[in-house]
């Protein structure tokens, strides 16, 4: 549909009503007064308004934005309208979720889609986000704000930067995409420990206090801003709300202050107590005293360095060639100490030695080992 535009007279000010194919409203211009023979008459190819208010009715007759410019031009083909300095708002069901401004703009498709370039700012009203970026996209019949170019976004809940945000505000869901970097918010970063994620993509489900993603993640835990534990896994959420990390698939833990890592296909941490469940076969490292612990579960205390392990527990110390195999498994890591449940059996090399009972205290590291518990039976193999 051709551009038409006509003039009203209102308080000896010039209002003018423009259509791209869409519905405007244009504020006090200058120019001649044309009389109401024009009412219906076409925009000059390249017509430039100045203080213009463009505004977008859906189907419905709510409004699906709003947006003012210091200047308005319009193309030769009187479809694409070119916005200088745009300030409006973006509309959902008649009420106001984003005011946005930006360098310039353009409506295109019959008033369908507005485009943002330059130093964009848009604030979510109702959900209290900001995001910035160099490109907006806004298509209110598919209910889709898309920001692009160096993307950053703030919130109470989360701070992000991406290559791209995708905002579906009735879902009350957004999609960061690329380079994605997010971190939860605190009041005081100095005394509060807080998590950062990186991942390809995230889901964010502001309303639910969530955060999914079915891509490699990265997520570290930041204590007096220095990292102190970090773990990836192929997919993963975040429930920011009870602070709860959980990890699937090929799942590893580096615990820096213990220092331990952790391998396997699951983890649930609760980052806030400081604790870790692990109900999959997981393998335990302790890289300066080289020893390797595998089970079939597990749980960790991080603040008190306690682990426990069970069902089909090993644990080697490499330097010495011990083995320890149990049913139970608690692991002091702080003292290196163990306390062994269950079946017990304990190997060593030099001197060789195979000790069984139902009880074992000791220490891997420095083999000294104690089985008792039951029937002992105590084997020594001549070299």
């Amino acid at each position: 549909m051709a551009a038409q535009w006509r003039r009203l007279m209102i308080g000896g000010a010039a209002i003018a009503a423009v259509t791209i194919g869409l519905y405007s409203l244009v504020g006090p211009q200058s120019g001649s007064n044309r009389g109401a023979d024009d009412a219906t008459a076409d925009p000059e190819p390249g017509l430039t308004l100045r203080d213009v208010t463009l505004e977008q009715p859906g189907d419905d007759g709510l409004l699906l934005w709003r947006v003012k410019g210091d200047e308005v031009t319009y193309s030769a083909d009187q479809q694409v309208a070119f916005i200088t300095r745009p300030d409006g708002d973006l509309f959902q069901d008649g009420e106001v979720i984003y005011k946005v401004v930006a360098d310039s703009g353009e409506v295109r498709e019959n008033g369908s889609v507005i485009l943002l370039r330059g130093n964009i700012v848009a604030t979510g009203v109702q959900n209290g986000s900001v995001l910035r970026g160099n490109e907006m996209e806004w298509r209110p019949q598919d209910d889709v704000l898309i920001v692009r170019d160096q993307i950053t976004g703030t919130h109470p809940q989360l701070r992000a930067a991406a290559d791209e945000a995708r905002v579906f505000n009735r879902e009350n869901r957004m999609e960061l995409e690329g380079n994605v970097v997010a971190s939860t918010v605190v009041a005081d970063p100095e005394t509060e420990s807080w998590l950062k994620l990186q991942a390809k993509e995230l889901t964010w489900f502001w309303k639910d206090e969530r955060i999914e993603s079915d891509e490699p993640l990265r997520v570290e835990q930041f204590k007096q801003n220095a990292i102190t534990d970090v773990v990836v896994g192929q997919r993963g959420s975040l429930d920011l709300a009870e602070q709860l990390v959980a990890l699937r698939g090929q799942v590893a833990m580096q615990m820096l202050e213990l220092p331990l890592n952790m391998t396997s296909e699951a983890l649930d941490w609760q980052v806030d107590e400081e604790q870790v469940a692990v109900n999959q076969p997981l393998t335990l490292v302790h890289p300066e005293n080289k020893i390797r612990v595998t089970a079939r579960r597990g749980q960790m205390n991080l603040a008190e360095q306690q682990i426990v392990l069970s069902e089909d527990v090993v644990a080697v110390g490499e330097t010495n060639q011990t083995r320890l195999t149990s049913d139970r498994l608690n692991w002091n890591v702080e003292t290196q100490t163990v306390v062994a449940e269950g079946q017990v059996n304990y190997r060593q090399a030099d001197p060789a030695i195979n000790l069984s009972g139902s009880r074992a205290v000791g220490r891997l590291d420095d083999e000294t080992v104690v089985v008792d518990g039951g029937r002992v039976v105590t084997e020594i193999v001549p070299n």
